[in-house]
């Protein structure tokens, strides 16, 4: 699982956007989403999350503002749901939700190369957005030179064609591999409600805020933050495999107890899987299986909450 690849890039036709706006659309975000909404600006994107009154996620999202709203990326096969539960919590407020995924197209590409052939100073911070050219350029990675593309439809064909055109393609599985390496979870229908923020690592990639007011499962999620340590928490591990991986496969120890369960996964050619998987702090040092295979954590994440 190199993260040694340049000059690449591939559309992010598996994620959604959602735009929120309106008179209240701050106030009303900042009373859903485990995220301070005040700190999101055009230059400044971050993650949150979405929780249900018990503090279990249904969303796991990255988010910025964008003109006089606030717009939500997201997996696109929890988009309708997304959508609906928000718009559960409206009520009196002055506030639009509608899905733009037809209107804005969004491409993840490797290599700064293309951003200084048109002159274009690269974002050099973590989740930090620089605008040109009518697109936006966020960083999305700590790392490595890895950054999303995200513009109207138009915009971002007339960007490719003139800075991209020299890139070849990769698959979303060689994609989906860099956002494993650097520790980024996902939620689909199959986790939704399973996990709590910090049982996906969400406080140690800055996706929620400790400082902010009361929000749909706030005090659950402050509880486990106050109390002391986390007791679950997500690795990076690698296995081989060729058997289907649903996010919600349980991870099982030599006792055959159900001790976590798969995050998100890729392939890496071949058998091999890389994947990010939720578990029993106390079980880290263990032998680990997902259906029958068995699980190597990455050396250092083995140790990374011992």
């Amino acid at each position: 699982m190199s993260s040694n690849v340049k000059n690449k890039f591939v559309v992010l036709d598996q994620t959604s956007l959602i735009e929120v706006q309106g008179e209240d659309h701050v106030e009303f975000l900042q009373g859903q989403l485990t995220q301070d909404i005040k700190l999101l600006t055009q230059n400044q994107a971050k993650f949150a999350g979405f929780c249900n009154p018990k503090g279990r996620l249904l969303a796991f999202m990255l988010a910025y503002g964008y003109d006089n709203a606030i717009h939500i990326q997201i997996d696109k096969s929890i988009e309708e749901s997304m959508l609906k539960r928000l718009r559960m919590y409206v009520l009196r407020s002055k506030v639009s939700i509608q899905s733009i995924s037809d209107q804005f197209t969004q491409i993840g590409f490797i290599g700064s190369e293309a951003l200084t052939k048109l002159n274009i100073h690269a974002p050099q911070n973590f989740l930090e957005i620089t605008t040109s050219h009518d697109v936006m350029i966020m960083r999305v990675s700590k790392n490595t030179e890895r950054y999303e593309l995200i513009g109207k439809n138009l915009a971002i064909d007339a960007f490719m064609k003139f800075a991209l055109s020299e890139y070849t393609s990769m698959s979303i599985d060689e994609w989906n591999n860099l956002s494993i390496i650097d520790g980024i979870p996902e939620i689909f229908p199959s986790t939704q409600e399973s996990f709590i923020p910090q049982s996906i690592n969400m406080d140690l990639v800055d996706g929620i805020n400790f400082k902010k007011g009361c929000y749909t499962g706030q005090e659950i999620v402050a509880r486990t933050h106050y109390l002391g340590k986390v007791k679950r928490r997500m690795y990076r591990v690698s296995f081989e495999s060729d058997d289907h991986l649903t996010p919600g496969d349980l991870i099982l120890n030599e006792k055959e107890e159900e001790i976590g369960q798969l995050v998100r996964s890729a392939k890496e050619g071949g058998k091999k899987i890389n994947a990010l998987i939720e578990l029993r702090v106390d079980q880290a040092h263990e032998a680990l299986y997902i259906k029958h295979h068995l699980i190597h954590i990455f050396p250092e994440d083995q140790i990374r909450f011992d």
